[in-house]
């Protein structure tokens, strides 16, 4: 039972989802769908670093959750501060010695996102509207760590950001969500700025977000018509969160850009493979 708490503590799914990232990564770098051993490397490596990242983030936020969130491990008792933490570096570690193992362009951008995370989780924590573009850039890296196997970077990095556009609106949503736990605690952009701004600027990004994606279609790079069917799925669903934002339904707008992402993911990944 005692294991059972610290994958609660890693957040599995989202390691699975940052996982399939790093292979559509690297399958975009090769201009189809494939594997090499290397690649498996890179998968295990963003597993473990997410999954340090979520447990070094809860370290730090434990007396927080306590009022917000008493059920998790941490303030639950089910596990100790201490031994949260030090799990968190042996993760941190092992997944960083499986990306030195792949090329010194994977060490340092594990480097770079393991440092990123652990300043975040530790100093800048309460400052959510920082954390907002952390969080969404852990998406980004992912799909470049996954190109960074080949090193070949185009057109990864215009679809970590398109990624980038869609996953930072979803983040202010939910501090909508959060606002009232979060006062005393952390500040966000509904706390310093008329209501009405977040809204506009969680609409701007999904906007951006759309025409970037769409916009592999129209420039040829992903012309056919699998690419077209699911990132237009994805466009209607981050359009509707942007509305449900507007109206105050966050937590369903939260749910149905995750929807949105995970089409958007597939269309990136057919847009290889057919």
């Amino acid at each position: 039972m005692g294991f059972l708490h610290y994958v609660r503590l890693i957040r599995p799914l989202n390691c699975v989802m940052a996982t399939f990232a790093v292979y559509i990564g690297y399958c975009v770098s090769i201009g189809e769908i494939g594997f090499e051993f290397l690649t498996a490397y890179a998968m295990v490596s963003a597993f473990l670093i997410c999954g340090a990242g979520q447990a070094i983030n809860d370290y730090f936020d434990r007396e927080i959750d306590m009022d917000k969130a008493p059920d998790k491990p941490i303030p639950s008792g089910k596990v100790k501060p201490k031994s949260a933490l030090n799990f968190s570096l042996l993760l941190f570690f092992v997944g960083l010695v499986f990306a030195w193992s792949i090329n010194r362009e994977a060490a340092t951008i594990a480097i770079a996102f393991t440092a990123l995370l652990i300043v975040y989780a530790a100093y800048l924590g309460n400052y959510k509207y920082l954390g907002n573009w952390v969080v969404a850039a852990g998406t980004a890296f992912t799909l470049v760590f996954g190109a960074s196997v080949t090193q070949n970077y185009f057109p990864a990095v215009y679809l970590a950001l398109a990624a980038l556009f869609a996953n930072v609106p979803r983040e202010i949503t939910k501090d909508f969500e959060d606002l009232e736990a979060d006062r005393g605690n952390k500040v966000s952009l509904p706390m310093i700025l008329p209501h009405i701004w977040p809204k506009v600027l969680i609409l701007a990004l999904y906007l951006a977000g759309i025409g970037t994606g769409l916009g592999l279609y129209f420039l040829g790079i992903y012309g056919n018509a699998w690419y077209l069917w699911p990132i237009s799925g994805a466009s209607l669903g981050f359009l509707a969160s942007a509305c449900l934002a507007f109206t105050g339904s966050y937590k369903l707008s939260q749910q149905l850009s995750k929807i949105g992402m995970l089409l958007a993911l597939l269309a990136f990944l057919a847009g290889v493979a057919l």
